[in-house]
């Protein structure tokens, strides 16, 4: 958060008016949303509005506040903010529309890195709201008045699945991975199929080359699952992210292999290259790589949460399918290769983490509300003891890349973990 009087109060004016606008949006037409809606939506409004008229009576001076006056202002915002998330009135949809700083109304060249960050990026009002009262508590002077979130409310930072080398998905009280095929513009889709068959072709043709080769085992096993994932059409970014790998692989063999064959290899690797880059979910995920910066001792963290995810979901098969593990260790095989890559595939990991967390807390929350009286009382003891089970493994991700997923934009991550710990212990009870 903004460590100045001037930085502090245009953080906070453009933090309400974002706020305000998001929650004007879905009762504009107040003759569809009846009587209770109407006052939903007045009670909400108002809640905005007199956090705003506190806080503007600490910061409208124009000299700096005191001490004091700095930790009411603080405290004022921390409150509403915890209040907003606890919020009968606002539905939670709101909390999954996208952050967005209303500019041009909003002076953004004199808002801190923070604000500018969450604005630009691909965050929900949710995980914003979480990012403020994170930066707030942890300032020299606000006090720390969070209240925990019921793990009901928890669908109110928990976002959506993003964009990641896989999706998963709960069926039948399993988890199974839930891609399909790769968006694309319509425009592109004549160019995206020429260059699909002709990749195809060239794999097919560089696989039997290299079987009649004495090439490394590894080298062609790797261009066989990576011709494996173009031909099943599915998640484009796990793909990107295999290619990457397998272009690797090739350098460091290249001096075994003949010239012709190299030379095959490099156009198949660079074909898949401008494949992928038709879709925007990989220019989506290579931005927001590129702007995450993951140091060697996140990496490792990582690594050790994906390995122990990994061990989780093997030793209880009933409650995954086996393509699920599978998945996430290729994506952890290719944060063993060097350099940018390394990174890349990090980040890769840690968002295939947050979507199987999400998954499963999201489905767990539902399930739970589906109870007729929506008590812990009323689920019976073989969902209670699957929900429990997924849970289980929900946590064991989240501790794991909770501090990794802080510094990559994801705080929802570990603001989570005490809360889904509580409730196993509460389906845990006789």
């Amino acid at each position: 958060m903004a460590t100045n009087f001037v930085e502090f109060r245009r953080d906070i004016v453009a933090l309400l008016q974002t706020l305000r606008l998001s929650l004007d949006r879905p009762y504009r037409d107040l003759s569809l949303s009846g009587a209770d809606g109407r006052e939903k939506y007045t009670r909400a409004m108002l809640l905005v509005e007199e956090a705003r008229i506190k806080f503007n009576s600490y910061v409208r001076q124009r000299h700096e506040p005191t001490e004091q006056e700095w930790h009411h202002a603080r405290d004022i915002v921390l409150k509403f903010l915890n209040t907003l998330l606890h919020s009968p009135d606002v539905e939670p949809e709101f909390y999954q529309r996208r952050f967005r700083i209303p500019s041009p109304r909003i002076d953004r060249e004199n808002l801190s890195s923070l604000t500018v960050a969450l604005s630009d990026g691909d965050f929900t009002i949710g995980e914003a709201i979480i990012r403020y009262i994170e930066a707030i508590e942890n300032s020299r002077v606000a006090g720390s008045i969070q209240i925990p979130l019921d793990f009901g409310e928890l669908v109110k930072i928990v976002p959506r699945q993003q964009v990641a080398p896989a999706k998963f998905e709960i069926v039948d009280s399993r988890i199974v991975i839930s891609d399909g095929a790769p968006k694309r513009l319509e425009e592109d889709t004549k160019n995206i199929d020429a260059a699909l068959d002709h990749i195809v072709g060239t794999g097919k043709n560089l696989i039997e080359s290299l079987e009649q080769s004495n090439c490394d085992r590894r080298l062609l096993e790797s261009v066989k699952e990576l011709h494996k994932q173009v031909t099943q059409d599915g998640n484009i970014v796990k793909l990107g992210l295999t290619n990457l790998a397998c272009g690797v692989m090739c350098s460091q063999f290249e001096r075994e292999l003949p010239d012709a064959l190299c030379a095959t290899f490099n156009s198949y690797n660079t074909s898949i290259s401008m494949y992928v880059a038709q879709f925007p979910e990989w220019e989506q995920f290579t931005q927001r790589a590129a702007s995450i910066e993951i140091d060697d001792e996140s990496i490792v963290e990582i690594d050790l949460a994906a390995s122990e995810v990994i061990e989780a979901l093997e030793a209880q098969p009933e409650l995954a399918d086996p393509e699920v593990p599978k998945t996430i260790k290729l994506v952890r095989e290719l944060m063993s290769h060097p350099g940018k890559s390394a990174k890349r595939a990090a980040f890769a990991m840690l968002k295939t983490i947050e979507n199987l967390v999400s998954s499963i807390v999201r489905h767990s929350i539902v399930a739970l509300n589906k109870t007729a009286e929506k008590t812990v009382e009323a689920i019976s003891s073989a969902a209670a003891q699957v929900i429990t089970g997924l849970l289980s493994i929900a946590l064991i991700a989240a501790s794991g890349i909770g501090p990794a997923a802080v510094n990559a934009g994801a705080p929802w991550v570990d603001k989570i973990t005490a809360t889904v710990r509580e409730q196993i212990e509460a389906l845990a009870k006789p």
